[in-house]
């Protein structure tokens, strides 16, 4: 996949360093990963370990906030993932992070926003 310019951009990234999991529904586990930028539109990730299961679609959870959102991944550089949002954000409450990793359509969400 080309290289976008930062110019060609829907919306700004906002550059950062924060821990976050990928649920996946094939997976009982949550997957730890790193956001390092984010935008309205999408994300760019990295994961410390290999990559070769990751679908093209799973849902992100910033600890920090409480909040997730389905993603689909749009590219793969080495450990590096773009992802663009598939959905809104929706909150959770921290004790439904834990049932959310094993059945994350289980949990009831609660639309909300990061503002």
């Amino acid at each position: 996949m080309l290289a976008r310019s930062r110019d060609s951009r829907k919306s700004a990234r906002r550059w950062m360093r924060r821990d976050a999991q990928v649920i996946l529904e094939a997976f009982e586990q949550p997957i730890r990963c790193m956001v390092h930028d984010l935008s309205d539109g999408g994300a760019r990730l990295s994961f410390a370990g290999p990559l070769a299961d990751l679908p093209r679609a799973f849902t992100l959870v910033l600890f920090k906030d409480n909040v997730q959102r389905d993603c689909e991944m749009v590219w793969l550089n080495g450990r590096f993932v773009g992802v663009r949002f598939i959905s809104q954000w929706f909150v959770t409450k921290s004790s439904e992070r834990v049932s959310a990793s094993k059945n994350p359509r289980a949990v009831s969400r609660e639309r909300g926003s990061l503002a």
